[in-house]
């Protein structure tokens, strides 16, 4: 491996694990080769913590890439078909097999000049002067005595018309002090160090942010998982305790609140810390909140958090004082991202609750990312304030980030979108471990929702979760027959993501006996999996979804028994058909919420059933006096089709009902067996 690759690995590591160095896997580093040809750049969007040997990085010609800043056409083009070729042009300058779509930093022309060694940072500490009205002012006080004084940039347009501004200023900086400049403070944006090896530039990392810290103080750490509130826990100082209850009330108000204003589903994820907790507490924390920080601000969190006083729900001041209503609590954030969306800005997806916490809409990676943005943001926001105040992005630039091709390319990768007709959708499958509710679990999830996996036994659960891919899930053991058991596992869901859209009842088992063997135990058995264990998760799934005032979808699944007995099979018979009345009667009474109630009663499926074992094979085998290898063709050919269904079939069904296609379907039953029982 090259001694350059080697190297800028090491740096990006060095500086990618302290998480006040780097927010939201922000961040650029580069190493020049010794002969001084090639430059080796990390990956845009990538993580400097997750860097490589074999991913997060290109190999450019240092040549071509200068040759950018040098060539006076692209000035003349419109700015964003220029931006869109400046990419083109740095993707043609790589020399190395990339079998992926990783593209170089759009920064690479800006770090081709600079020296061997480039680290640029989002320093917390070095922010708060970055982002201070003041802040030059400021840094030339702490850097007075420096033979070589930092170099700062004033802010300009992200891209070529940054890159050309930095190097006329490098430029004038080497005429005047006879070398490039090594640390560059970036207004609005962040900061840029220059060496010539890798231990200078990580030593000067290291002085400018104990200069920084001496006149702001330290940054607050950000560990992997914050802490969740939890009723018998607080964080240090005065704020009161949170109860889990208030924090799952306030997630169900911005999720219906962010769907009312968007038509977007997503999940809810809270946070809560000393940081937050000591900014809650401040008078004037709404009015820090105000404008944007910087473009990674703008790019990765929409933006600042909205900050939310339950009590300061309505322009009403009799009313300010009275117990949150969460109706009234959740049309007033409706209200201010409907007006955000209107006034063609970003809208929020970060809310500092009073006394509650940060709650954050988006998927668990894209959540992350926002609270260490929004964490950076109201430490740089408390110490900018007390150097002359807050300078934020104008709306001009906040336009031009916005439409720039190459962050919308940043915020795709680092929040790693999938797409679906379910995307966004929260669900819960019970028996998600083997047969129909594998499948149906790896169909939802393919469609783009986010999947709770129940069952009792872990390790099929987990052998569910390898087979969905870039999906959201939650592994969860439980027992439907214990009521503790499942108000704990839809609790969980709750907690973790914020709410609830879909539910499918998949778990079952299928005692069979004639009826003059059935064993009484085997027959409870039934009724506690299939009917009893259907009602408790129905009931926890339905509390839920009329919280959360989003409509829903609860799907059992059934069998063709259920609408056509079988011989020999009393327990299976009237569960499955007592699935089907329950889900009638669940439908007319949660029509009036928009919760839509069905089921699907598939035909017979083999393919990795858990009933149809070679146990019950040889029962069905002896009950139709053939062969247990001729079980299986024996019941194809029973069908209209004569074809055999499998448990994408079923899924397919499952995802429709669940799906805006099937809107105004409730209390009814789709049956994809192939055409063996016409439903009457």
């Amino acid at each position: 491996m090259d001694k350059a690759l080697l190297e800028l690995i090491k740096i990006s590591n060095s500086v990618g694990r302290d998480s006040t160095l780097v927010q939201g896997g922000g961040g650029n580093t580069s190493v020049k080769t010794e002969d001084g040809k090639f430059m080796y750049i990390k990956a845009s969007g990538t993580a400097l913590k997750d860097m490589d040997k074999n991913r997060g990085w290109r190999r450019m010609r240092l040549e071509p890439v200068l040759a950018i800043i040098k060539d006076k056409s692209l000035a003349k083009l419109d700015v964003h078909k220029r931006e869109i070729e400046v990419v083109n042009r740095l993707l043609l300058a790589c020399d190395d097999i990339d079998s992926g779509d990783a593209r170089p930093s759009v920064e690479a022309h800006l770090h081709a000049f600079l020296n061997k060694y480039v680290i640029h940072l989002h320093p917390s500490t070095a922010g708060a002067f970055a982002n201070a009205k003041n802040g030059k002012a400021e840094i030339e006080k702490l850097f007075a005595r420096e033979s070589l004084p930092p170099l700062w940039i004033p802010y300009t347009d992200p891209g070529f018309t940054l890159a050309k501004s930095i190097a006329k200023l490098i430029d004038d900086y080497q005429k005047r002090f006879g070398r490039k400049p090594s640390i560059l403070f970036m207004e609005k944006h962040g900061l840029l160090i220059s060496a010539d090896s890798a231990n200078t530039a990580l030593r000067l990392v290291r002085k400018v942010i104990s200069r920084c810290e001496s006149r702001v103080g330290l940054a607050p750490p950000l560990p992997e998982r914050w802490a969740k509130a939890h009723p018998t826990r607080k964080p240090a100082g005065k704020i009161k305790a949170v109860k889990q209850e208030e924090i799952n009330k306030i997630k169900l108000c911005i999720r219906r609140a962010f769907y009312e204003a968007t038509g977007c589903y997503t999940m809810i994820s809270y946070f809560y810390d000393d940081a937050v907790a000591a900014f809650l507490r401040k008078r004037d924390a709404k009015k820090l909140l105000s404008g944007v920080l910087t473009p990674d601000e703008l790019v990765y969190a929409n933006g600042s958090a909205m900050w939310v006083d339950p009590k300061q729900r309505t322009e009403d001041r009799r009313q300010r004082n009275l117990t949150p209503d969460f109706r009234l609590l959740t049309s007033g954030i409706a209200s201010r991202l409907t007006s955000q969306i209107k006034r063609s800005e970003k809208h929020s997806v970060a809310f500092l609750v009073k006394d509650l916490g940060l709650f954050v809409a988006g998927n668990k990676k894209m959540a992350t990312t926002v609270r260490d943005i929004t964490a950076y943001s109201i430490f740089i926001r408390t110490n900018a304030a007390r150097m002359g105040g807050i300078l934020t992005l104008t709306k001009r630039q906040r336009s031009f980030i916005n439409q720039w091709e190459s962050e919308a390319f940043r915020m795709k990768v680092a929040g790693g979108q999938t797409a679906g007709e379910l995307q966004g959708r929260i669900a819960v499958v019970t028996g998600a471990g083997s047969g129909l509710g594998k499948s149906i679990a790896v169909g939802l999830a393919k469609a783009g929702a986010s999947v709770a996996l129940l069952d009792i036994d872990e390790k099929a659960v987990q052998e569910t979760a390898e087979q969905v891919p870039n999906c959201e899930t939650m592994l969860l053991r439980c027992d439907l027959t214990k009521e503790s058991d499942v108000i704990e596992a839809f609790q969980a869901v709750l907690e973790n993501w914020g709410g609830l859209d879909i539910l499918v009842n998949a778990a079952g088992v299928a005692p069979a006996y004639p009826l003059v063997d059935m064993p009484v135990d085997k027959w409870r058995f039934a009724l506690e999996v299939n009917l009893t264990g259907y009602l408790l998760c129905a009931r926890e799934a339905a509390r839920i979804m009329i919280a959360q005032a989003m409509a829903g979808c609860i799907i059992n699944l059934s069998s063709k028994s259920g609408l056509d007995a079988s011989k020999d099979n009393t327990a299976y018979n009237a569960t499955k058909a007592g699935e089907i009345h329950m889900a009638r009667g669940w439908a007319l009474e949660l029509g009036e919420y928009g919760i839509r109630v069905n089921c699907v009663a598939p035909g017979n499926v083999f393919e990795g059933s858990k009933i149809w074992n070679p146990k019950y094979i040889k029962v069905c085998a002896k009950k139709y006096g053939i062969k247990p290898e001729e079980v299986i063709p024996y019941y194809v050919s029973k069908t209209a089709l004569k074809r055999e269904i499998k448990g994408r079939d079923v899924a397919d069904s499952v995802v429709f009902l669940c799906s805006d296609r099937a809107m105004t379907i409730t209390g009814q039953v789709l049956v994809p067996d192939s055409g063996q029982v016409m439903v009457r």
